[in-house]
């Protein structure tokens, strides 16, 4: 070998290798130009293309078991994102799965490892080298692909150079993938803070719907997204909103759903749900259709959504409760005030319609109660939710000495009101409430009428119930027309006086001869009614009445029972109230 021939292969070698650093360089450069992907790509393409003197070079991703031509030469760019192949065709499956180069200098299509792809126009090329594009965790992320129309042997500085692209390749793939991520994130959690804002801002649980559905469906990119609440007496789950509306609903049952059933043909996993939780407290639970590629950081910002929704729930619900209190509380006002007109707006307002036979409660704590009684706001609580339980469409007033209620029943019949007074009596008894209940009604022009007979019953009911019970204002009888009279300016005739020796004389031997005469007075003079009434034997009654006249030096035969009635009324009204003060 002459000394001019080993020059010129050192120099020819000298000039190859600064041709590799400098198409090395051209893609370092390329890649750190941009973190666009597919700019990168096209970019990359183009320098393999020129530096080894290809006819077209192809690079494929890896998406699960897919290979997908992500970048192409200009004659093959309408098959970018069209054109896949299963990671066990080809060549470039191959290279995949060994992720090793590998090199055909001619007659590429006979190679057992070929598989013909048309729109690639394989039988114009006669050589072809693939290398694998592996990330820094040696998985392989995509493979590198030229094509050569003439036989061609690829010289090991064309393969080591197609090596070090590949490598830039993965590190440029990464880079883009970390950015997009970070991205993503950033864009998630941008979007995120605005749907707390939009949350925050609703007042309607209707709205609040809406914008919880549409915001999450939004920012995890999903098909449909669903939100359920949970019915506290059957403990079903019921569909509140959804976005878009029409998709298929779940099937409400107790406990969790099936995410399957959100929409036909979606896999076990092809649903997140989040629940619904405000404190220990379920309302629900938020469903979206998951799309390609969810991940756990996706499940984490439908909780975030989640809570954030429940949250606007409960404030939703106070605001209505609020606005529903304060809306009942002006309709009773309007009631008591006699303004009709008032009254049946706001009872429109309410959805309170009272062309339907009602009645009025009135409640206040019994006298008798005590020091130990539970706090009022605990009381009102159970009367409210017992109450409900017999009249669902009731309406409340509570205040913080009482609580007025308008209760429909079905009909005027005199047993609806019967079993009212009944259930009453049993909450008053174990609560230590007097509970005074008006006649039925129908129509807003005596409401304030019927709500004077409540109050005046409850009234009478703390003088003759003061450990609690219910008084109706069709049983007080002559109580009626004494409960606003002023006791110290009533009559103080010797009726009066016989009835307060009466009644000192019952609290100094524990008799019962008020209470006897009372219920004789009532009955009319009937000692087997009076009997039946007071539980005991009419010759008790009989030896009782015979007590009365000579404690109280009276003649009953001969006297005026009605004036009697009255005094004894009055002045049981009066030791009452004493006692009380």
């Amino acid at each position: 070998m002459t000394v001019q021939s080993v020059a010129e292969r050192e120099e020819g070698a000298l000039r190859r290798a600064q041709e590799e650093n400098e198409t090395l360089y051209a893609v370092i450069k390329t890649v750190s130009s941009s973190l666009d992907l597919d700019r990168v790509l096209r970019g990359i393409v183009d320098i393999a293309t020129s530096a080894t003197e290809c006819h077209a070079c192809f690079i494929y991703f890896l998406e699960g078991d897919r290979l997908v031509l992500r970048a192409a030469s200009p004659r093959y760019s309408r098959l970018v994102g069209e054109l896949d192949l299963g990671a066990d065709e080809g060549l470039t499956g191959w290279v995949a799965r060994t992720k090793t180069p590998a090199f055909i200098r001619e007659d590429a299509l006979s190679d057992p490892r070929m598989k013909y792809v048309p729109e690639l126009e394989e039988e114009e090329f006669q050589s072809m080298v693939a290398v694998p594009v592996l990330a820094k965790s040696g998985d392989v992320i995509g493979v590198v692909v030229l094509h050569t129309e003439a036989p061609r042997e690829f010289e090991d500085d064309v393969l080591n150079l197609l090596v070090h692209t590949a490598s830039l390749v993965a590190g440029a793939i990464e880079n883009a993938q970390l950015y997009q991520e970070t991205r993503r994130r950033v864009q998630a959690l941008t979007t995120l803070t605005e749907l707390s804002q939009v949350l925050a801002s609703v007042t309607l649980r209707e709205d609040l719907y809406d914008a919880v559905t549409r915001g999450a469906r939004e920012l995890l990119g999903s098909d449909a997204c669903q939100i359920y609440r949970l019915d506290s007496d059957t403990g079903e789950l019921v569909l509140a909103g959804s976005d878009p509306d029409g998709v298929p609903a779940l099937r409400a049952r107790p406990g969790e759903p099936d995410p399957r059933e959100l929409s036909p043909g979606v896999g076990a996993d092809g649903v997140l749900v989040a629940p619904l939780t405000a404190g220990d407290e379920r309302l629900g639970i938020l469903c979206v259709k998951a799309a390609e590629g969810t991940t756990d950081e996706d499940a984490g910002l439908l909780g975030a959504v989640a809570n954030q929704a429940a949250v606007g729930l409960k404030k939703a619900e106070l605001i209505e409760r609020l606005t529903a209190e304060n809306i009942v509380k002006d309709m009773f006002d309007a009631l008591a005030a006699g303004s009709i007109e008032a009254a049946e707006a706001k009872a429109g307002e309410a959805r309170c319609d009272l062309s339907r036979p009602h009645l009025f409660l009135h409640v206040e704590r019994a006298p008798g109660a005590g020091d130990e009684a539970a706090p009022w706001p605990d009381v009102v609580a159970r009367l409210e939710a017992r109450l409900r339980r017999l009249c669902p469409r009731a309406f409340f007033d509570s205040r913080h000495d009482r609580v007025r209620m308008l209760a429909p029943i079905a009909s005027a019949d005199p047993t609806a009101h019967r079993e009212l007074r009944s259930a009453c009596e049993a909450l008053g008894g174990d609560e230590g409430l007097v509970v005074g209940i008006s006649d039925v009604d129908r129509g807003a022009g005596s409401g304030r009428r019927r709500m004077r007979e409540a109050a005046d019953a409850t009234r009478i009911g703390r003088s003759l119930v003061a450990d609690g019970g219910a008084v109706s204002y069709e049983e007080l009888g002559a109580y009626r027309y004494l409960v606003h009279l002023e006791l110290d300016a009533a009559p103080h005739d010797r009726y009066r006086q016989s009835v307060e020796e009466l009644i000192e004389y019952d609290r100094r031997r524990g008799a019962q001869l008020v209470e006897t005469l009372e219920q004789y007075l009532s009955d009319r003079g009937r000692v087997t009614t009076s009997a039946r009434a007071l539980f005991v034997h009419p010759n008790t009654v009989r030896q009782r009445l015979e007590r009365i006249e000579r404690v109280a030096s009276l003649e009953l035969a001969n006297e005026d029972l009605l004036s009697l009635e009255l005094a004894l009324k009055l002045a049981r009204l009066h030791h009452v109230r004493a006692e009380q003060g």
